[in-house]
């Protein structure tokens, strides 16, 4: 599956991109590092990254996340990550978003086009209702991202996540699918 936008595309892993996406995490350890979990080293294995990416498939098929690759139209270089995960059915219709853009794509827009991607393929394709992101309050471009996408502040979770050896709390944001509509109707206007 390939989602397109106009300076990238989306799509989803094959083994074949162990090594491009070894490249992508290697180069933004340091820099991804600020905001993710750390990783073992073995994350950072082609043998990591090819089980990763087994993994990825399996949840793709099931239903249940959809990582994406991001790739510069053009060149096909990889350049970033999506990951639309907790994907739930039923009575909830939700699934939460997280991104990540390589250091040297920073401030040229990647990863709004990125979640505008990704979020037309969970409210048209999945027909989800919500979806809802995390960030850490001093993350200010990804807030500024989630915030141009329509997304509203709802709440704080509070030590949410250890980053470096410390708990992270995180701003709570969300989107539904009717303000997707408007903010859409909007942009066109």
């Amino acid at each position: 599956m390939i989602l397109a936008g106009e300076r990238i595309y989306l799509r989803g892993f094959e083994e074949s991109d162990a090594e491009s996406l070894v490249r992508l995490i290697k180069r933004n350890r340091t820099f991804w590092g600020q905001t993710e979990p750390q990783w073992e080293s073995g994350y950072y294995t082609f043998e990591g990254q090819l089980q990763n990416i087994r993994y990825f498939r399996e949840g793709f098929q099931r239903g249940q996340f959809y990582t994406f690759g991001v790739y510069e139209r053009g060149t096909d270089n990889l350049i970033g990550l999506v990951n639309l995960y907790d994907v739930k059915g039923g009575p909830f219709q939700s699934a939460m978003v997280g991104y990540s853009v390589d250091k040297n794509y920073i401030g040229k827009g990647i990863a709004s086009e990125s979640l505008r991607l990704v979020l037309s393929f969970a409210f048209n394709t999945l027909q989800l209702n919500r979806v809802s992101a995390e960030v850490m309050p001093r993350n200010n471009s990804s807030i500024r991202v989630l915030e141009k996408a329509g997304f509203q502040k709802e709440g704080f979770r509070r030590d949410n996540i250890l980053i470096k050896g410390a708990w992270e709390s995180h701003l709570q944001y969300a989107l539904l699918k009717k303000d997707w509509a408007l903010f859409l109707g909007k942009q066109g206007s």
